[in-house]
């Protein structure tokens, strides 16, 4: 499978979707490709545009294919804005879970030491509906 880099930007109310590798593109039976470029009307489209687009041109099946998807508007690099934002967000929900786990052993043990139900829930910020919940869980 050949991967091919998939440069998208944006132009008024287009998605304009470059492959620098095809520009030039000389097939088996000796065609020049002439344009590196096509177009999405959304992003969502992106992916299959360029993949339809590449496949024409190489004459090869989608299962050949590979594409690597860059997106700028303007100046912004939003596939690396976008992959941080990801990272951020798999982080933030580790951490969820962290301190999930830590509320449910300290409810727990708090309750094991004899404390109401409603000041296991005033210590962890919870109500005491939440703080029963974390007890039982």
């Amino acid at each position: 499978m050949h991967t091919y880099k998939v440069n998208v930007t944006r132009d008024d109310k287009w998605w304009m979707i470059t492959v620098p590798e095809l520009d030039g593109y000389v097939t088996a039976d000796g065609s020049i490709n002439l344009s590196d470029t096509t177009q999405a009307r959304r992003l969502a489209d992106v992916p299959g545009q360029a993949l339809d687009f590449i496949c024409t041109v190489v004459d090869a099946a989608p299962s050949e294919v590979g594409v690597e998807i860059s997106i700028s508007v303007d100046d912004i690099d939003v596939t690396a804005i976008a992959d941080e934002v990801a990272k951020e967000r798999e982080l933030a929900e580790r951490h969820a879970a962290a301190a999930q786990e830590y509320a449910k052993t300290l409810a727990r043990s708090l309750s094991a030491h004899g404390v109401a139900v409603r000041d296991v829930g005033e210590v962890l910020g919870v109500s005491f509906q939440r703080a029963q919940q974390l007890i039982s869980a």
